[in-house]
């Protein structure tokens, strides 16, 4: 990078002078960030209209799971290929969308310059090292806003309509039900304001890291595996965030599922209302030996615990105010380790 054009955009204006530097240095991780983006959204939205025209093709020939007429058979052979994909293959590339943008957009951004030596002439002019580490944060991760909106958006869609048309009546209503699964909930950390907040947790997660190790290879593979932890941290996490709702019978059949509900776990219920996720009966040849067991242990019944499709939202929204809160703090600490660091 030209030395004078880098100093005369500083001294029109620190502000101005930064956000243009921080960009022309990572321009090339921005632009490809920005048009991979652009790529997925193109391909989201046609994904929809798949999806839609799938469920509405099954709706036709398979009315309530049976086939109708020659075609039937393959038409209704299995799962619809849009509604795997939307379902199980998309499923992949949007769990490791974090660790990609912690090792890729997040750790170089600040061990790339550090190690190019950069980041010596910026401290020497009249801007001072929180101000730098600030401005490269704040504009990338504005393209990574504008990327995370670009890939959320049209899941947002998907999960959108797979919602409503599970509740819908009809032939319609019976085929989202019969081709899609029972649960949505697989989208929580995908859709609306947690797809944001997930990818700014994991670039703020890997500039950390990159500050910290000063080595752009090093500090690729550490975010890498710190994002991919705290991505499995989160999914570990989420179900124990909100209070479940518990389902008991009387009876020896578990409770009927909810539809759009987060089925957690299931099991039996005793005299005195305490659960147990597993029978403490062995397994029975006759009924009336497994009657005699379930006697004895004091079992009266059966449960099923789950969180509720109103419940999901909410969900959503704890998780994104977690994940920028660790976002702000790890970004603080970004700002406040830069002043202690030593221009080498």
């Amino acid at each position: 990078m030209n030395v004078r054009i880098v100093i005369r955009r500083l001294a029109v204006g620190p502000a101005a002078g930064l956000a243009w530097l921080a960009w022309r240095q990572h321009r090339v991780a921005h632009w490809t960030a920005l048009a991979l983006a652009a790529l997925a959204a193109i391909w989201g939205v046609w994904q929809h209209g798949q999806l839609v025209g799938a469920v509405e093709s099954w709706a036709t020939n398979c009315p309530h799971g049976r086939p109708l007429g020659a075609e039937g058979p393959s038409v209704c052979d299995g799962t619809p290929r849009a509604v795997s994909t939307v379902m199980t293959a998309a499923r992949a590339p949007l769990r490791f969308l974090p660790v990609a943008v912690g090792a890729l957009l997040g750790a170089p951004l600040f061990a790339q310059t550090l190690k190019d030596g950069t980041h010596r002439l910026v401290w020497t002019q009249s801007v001072s090292r929180r101000q730098w580490a600030a401005a490269k944060l704040c504009v990338t991760g504005a393209v990574t806003v504008v990327a995370a909106l670009l890939i959320t958006a049209p899941v947002t869609w998907w999960w959108s309509t797979i919602r409503h048309g599970r509740t819908a009546t009809g032939p319609l209503g019976t085929a989202w039900r019969d081709t899609t699964p029972q649960s949505d909930w697989s989208y929580l950390p995908y859709t609306g304001p947690a797809g944001i907040a997930h990818l700014l947790l994991a670039l703020a997660t890997g500039a950390a890291v990159g500050l910290l190790l000063r080595r752009v290879l090093a500090a690729v593979a550490v975010s890498a595996a710190v994002a991919l932890a705290l991505q499995t941290g989160l999914e570990k996490l989420r179900p124990h965030l909100l209070t479940p709702t518990v389902r008991r019978t009387d009876g020896d059949a578990f409770p009927d599922w909810t539809l759009n509900a987060w089925h957690l776990d299931q099991g039996y219920t005793h005299a005195d209302g305490s659960l147990t996720a597993t029978s403490p009966c062995p397994p029975s040849t006759t009924w009336e030996a497994l009657q005699r067991c379930e006697h004895t242990r004091h079992i009266t019944g059966t449960y099923s615990r789950d969180l509720d499709p109103q419940q999901f939202l909410p969900l959503q929204w704890i998780e994104t105010w977690i994940c920028l809160t660790a976002t702000a703090l790890l970004a603080a600490f970004c700002l406040v380790h830069v002043r202690r660091m030593r221009a080498r």
